[in-house]
């Protein structure tokens, strides 16, 4: 008995002495947080080709189908993977033409859009062509695409986006083969005729949804064509680990000659923004555009960083969405008692003041907010036990309430505020984290979710671009529905539709702001904020700057790289720490 106690107290020591020597080992190696890029520019004034840039994000990627994967990460991928007939100018978010050779006009009556494609436009390379070779992009694949987007069984929650293109209900209901105002005229011109003038029309033709894409690809891969994208953009998708990391590869079939700059980008999944933070810090990842609290309050003041920077309101919405189809949210009365009881400056201080306080439906920065919009969301403890009593509740409501949120640590926070809040008028809230894919594949389904914190960012700058896709009835489908509160508003709908083909703009934007205040009366969002976000580069990253409508775009990026120390290249949860720990840079 008395050897054995030995052994186990000699055992101790031995633990305790290795414990001792790994705290000292790495506190010798380890190097302070730099207060300044570690690595500048080699000081080229052309652009240079090669390189490898990373980036990171906070969560998982859903995948890469253009017709069905419409989140913000998936979106950043497929913005690499394809190109649309039109995008945006980066700086002004004037249209411009991609794959059309000009962006078209309307006819007189404001009907009919005539797209003419370019030339020698390629699919990438993939064995689902004859002989693995990418074959070329033509008006037929832009009219397969749309009706495949359109057709009832891919269950795109873009279609919505197009109910004005002539014979979309008769192909929609199986009635016709085609939709009659997709016309192809001839090899690469084709026309798109409209029921009535539809004022977003052109917008919607830049938005992924009506991407051309290969059918080859979707009868190899069916299903799978979300890990199996075959596009016409920069890049094509190398490896995907997931939950770890995307890998994508300069696509030689590219038709701007000579672009992209760079080589490869990797996409880090499931990366937290404090370990972020610290890897960008070390030179590690070339971009980040979220920070903890304290990482920003501590970044923002380094003036080294000043010319690496940028910091901007962003136009984006957040709230607090309810189920109206579920109880208690089914009452309009408890809806609007959690928008008046959520304490917006708590939660705007908790963030290191980066909120800009919404209120609204309609960003700040685009046409159609209304800084004085009657009855617009701010805290009001009063107000909000009074709507409490109004809804029979004088006292709260015992049932436990739900709260979905996406995994991680700023998830957990919100989640925490909304119990703080909430609790002041008797609600009980239990919060749900979970990963971001089933995150929006389960809130995207009806009777579901009683209660979500969620978001949604620009993706043409327009009040539209909020107000139908988030309120409108047609928005509710059995998946994947981006009206998330599953709100239905007769007359609502009825102004938005007059407001879609509305040709006056100040009329059509007064019409933007009567539907605001629908919404802010019956509430099914507690709206809160609208982003303000800081975008921090490595020195040598040359040619990014913030898109005015797309996030974190990094199609034109090039690498002005350094000589510089090699250590490891993190490629998983093991190899980051490593890194997290290493003065050296990483492979490039």
């Amino acid at each position: 008995m008395r050897s054995t106690r030995r052994s186990e107290a000699y055992a101790g020591l031995v633990a305790i002495g290795l414990f001792a020597l790994t705290v000292v080992t790495i506190g010798w190696f380890m190097p302070d947080a730099p207060t300044g890029p570690r690595y500048m520019g080699a000081g080229a004034e052309t652009p240079q080709r090669g390189g490898t840039f990373v980036f990171h994000h906070e969560s998982d990627v859903r995948g890469f189908d253009p017709h069905k994967s419409f989140d913000e990460l998936s979106n950043m991928g497929i913005k690499l993977l394809f190109e649309g007939l039109l995008d945006y100018d980066r700086d002004t978010m004037d249209l411009v033409p991609r794959l059309a050779l000009e962006v078209p006009e309307p006819s007189e009556d404001g009907r009919t859009y005539r797209f003419r494609l370019r030339e020698g436009v390629r699919f990438a390379d993939d064995p689902c062509f004859e002989g693995g070779r990418g074959r070329e992009v033509t008006a037929h694949d832009v009219r397969w695409s749309m009706e495949h987007m359109l057709a009832t069984g891919t269950a795109s929650p873009g279609a919505t986006f197009y109910t004005l293109i002539e014979g979309y209900d008769a192909f929609r209901a199986g009635e016709a083969s085609h939709v009659s105002g997709i016309r192809v005229i001839d090899r690469h011109t084709i026309d798109f005729s409209l029921s009535r003038p539809d004022q977003t029309f052109l917008y919607t033709m830049a938005m992924s949804f009506a991407y051309p894409v290969a059918r080859e690809a979707y009868a190899r891969y069916g299903e799978e064509i979300r890990r199996h994208p075959v596009g016409t953009g920069a890049y094509v998708l190398e490896d995907w680990e997931p939950g770890v990391e995307l890998t994508f590869v300069r696509n030689p079939n590219y038709f701007e000659e000579g672009r992209p700059w760079v080589d490869r980008q990797v996409f880090e999944l499931n990366l937290d923004r404090g370990p972020a933070v610290m890897r960008f810090r070390n030179g590690d990842l070339d971009h980040i555009h979220r920070q903890t609290p304290s990482d920003y309050l501590e970044l923002r003041d380094m003036e080294a960083w000043a010319p690496y920077r940028v910091e901007a309101p962003q136009p984006n919405i957040w709230g607090v969405i309810m189920n109206c189809d579920l109880a208690p949210f089914d009452d309009r009365h408890v809806r609007r008692a959690v928008a008046f009881a959520i304490n917006r400056a708590q939660w705007r201080r908790a963030r290191a003041n980066r909120l800009a306080l919404q209120g609204q439906p309609i960003p700040r920065v685009l046409p159609g907010f209304d800084p004085e919009l009657p009855g617009r969301h701010e805290y009001d403890l009063e107000r909000a036990r009074e709507e409490m009593r109004l809804a029979g509740h004088p006292d709260g409501i015992e049932q436990e309430i739900e709260v979905w949120l996406g995994e991680g640590d700023t998830g957990r926070r919100y989640g925490e505020l909304i119990q703080s809040d909430l609790r002041e008028i008797g609600l009980n809230i239990r919060i749900k984290q979970v990963a971001f894919p089933i995150f929006l594949q389960e809130t995207g389904k009806p009777r579901t979710a009683q209660m979500l914190l969620s978001g949604w960012s620009m993706d043409f700058p327009d009040p539209a671009n909020f107000l139908d896709i988030l309120f409108h009835s047609r928005s509710i489908h059995e998946e994947d529905s981006e009206n998330k509160a599953f709100y239905s508003n007769p007359e609502l709908d009825r102004i938005l539709d007059e407001a879609r083909v509305e040709r006056d703009r100040p009329r059509r934007l007064a019409m933007y702001r009567e539907a605001s205040r629908i919404l802010v009366d019956d509430a099914p969002w507690a709206f809160v904020w609208s982003d303000v976000s800081m975008e921090m580069w490595q020195p040598y990253v040359r040619n990014y700057r913030p898109h005015a409508v797309w996030d974190n775009f990094y199609r034109d990026v090039w690498l002005d790289l350094p000589r510089r120390r090699v250590a490891m290249r993190p490629t998983s949860p093991l190899n980051r720490f490593a890194a997290a720990l290493s003065p050296f840079g990483r492979l490039r």
